[in-house]
């Protein structure tokens, strides 16, 4: 005999296994799995038009505001967007790789934020020579300013 849990009942795995329970069991499998599937599509279905939704959307606003110079800059935006409302994380990964390839041939083209203890030689005597201008002026501008306050004619 089997043994009965604290209800009284068989447990679900002391149960017979018949034919009907199977059939019972696997249509109920059949149903759940297209209710699944069902759901994926809709899913799919929703991201889809979102992202064609937005990417629509954006490309017009960009061919009238004018805002991107050419017509591949305008689709590539409006693709972008449009993959931002569908997949965010894939558009923040494609931005963030964007940046960091943008930010290496920047390194290389030598338009770097700061260079650190100026590696370039001729960029340290730009600097040099833009600071000892910018003194000069600075020093021209008082001088200017205390002849005109010592005589009492605008200088001319």
């Amino acid at each position: 005999m089997a043994a009965r849990g604290a209800g009284g009942a068989r447990a679900a795995t002391d149960l017979p296994a018949t034919d009907r329970t199977i059939r019972r069991v696997t249509r109920e499998l059949r149903r759940l799995e297209a209710l699944a599937a069902r759901r994926r599509g809709r899913v799919r279905m929703m991201r889809a038009l979102r992202g064609l939704g937005g990417a629509g959307a954006t490309f017009a606003a960009l061919v009238k505001l004018k805002l991107a110079a050419s017509v591949g800059l305008k689709i590539g935006l409006a693709i972008l967007v449009g993959l931002g409302l569908a997949w965010p994380f894939v558009a923040l990964a494609l931005l963030a790789l964007m940046g960091l390839v943008l930010a290496i041939l920047s390194l290389f083209d030598g338009g770097g934020a700061g260079d650190v203890g100026c590696p370039d030689a001729s960029c340290c005597d730009r600097r040099e020579r833009r600071a000892a201008r910018l003194k000069q002026l600075i020093a021209t501008r008082r001088a200017w300013l205390e002849a005109a306050a010592a005589s009492p004619e605008p200088p001319s």
